[in-house]
């Protein structure tokens, strides 16, 4: 009935006062969207939005909370304070990633994103998304120091290329090519597309 953002504006006070009665939910994982962080996110109430989910236990090893954090960092710091989380989000869960990025429209997020979903050549499902912060280094070594502040998340392959690709980063910078051949192969039995997308950039 409303035009988007009025009937955002409308709605705000109303989820603002959903997400307070909320607040004594203890989070279930079932019930997700009962928690009052995602109420928060509605009513563009970002501070109270990450009180919210800091209170979760563990939450940065819960695809929901750590996807809630994610948006909330992002709308009250900016993309680079967001990305160490939406790196952890990307193997953690890659469909809430896809869902999250959609959501923020960050104009840098959706170019890489673009870019990912044209020239990786891998399963061509949603899953693929779990190596996109590995792929990301190869366009745009100058993100390394963000994407190291990552926390280790499920230690599967996809974090490990990421590591992998941050480690090979830094080699370059050293000049250390003995070292260098041997990480590349690590790479490469990680990931032979990962691994054709880093050569072409070198």
């Amino acid at each position: 009935m409303f035009p988007g953002q009025s009937g955002a504006t409308w709605l705000a006070p109303l989820w603002a006062e959903l997400a307070g009665r909320a607040a004594a939910l203890p989070f279930r994982a079932d019930h997700a969207d009962a928690h009052a962080a995602p109420l928060f996110l509605l009513a563009a109430r970002w501070a109270e939005a990450s009180d919210a989910v800091s209170r979760v236990a563990s939450w940065r090893r819960i695809p929901a909370p750590l996807c809630w954090m994610a948006e909330a960092r992002y709308r009250l710091d900016g993309l680079d304070a967001a990305w160490p989380l939406l790196v952890e989000l990307a193997w953690l869960s890659p469909s809430r990633f896809d869902q999250l990025s959609s959501r923020l429209g960050d104009a840098c997020v959706n170019t890489l994103r673009r870019a990912f979903d044209t020239s990786f050549d891998g399963a061509g499902d949603i899953g693929d998304l779990a190596w996109f912060p590995a792929w990301v280094l190869t366009a745009k070594a100058g993100l390394a120091p963000l994407f190291k502040q990552a926390e280790p998340s499920r230690r599967n392959a996809p974090e490990r290329a990421t590591k992998v690709m941050l480690e090979m980063l830094s080699l370059e910078r050293q000049g250390r090519h003995h070292e260098l051949l041997e990480t590349r192969r690590e790479l490469q039995a990680l990931n032979a597309a990962l691994y054709a997308a880093y050569m072409k950039t070198r």
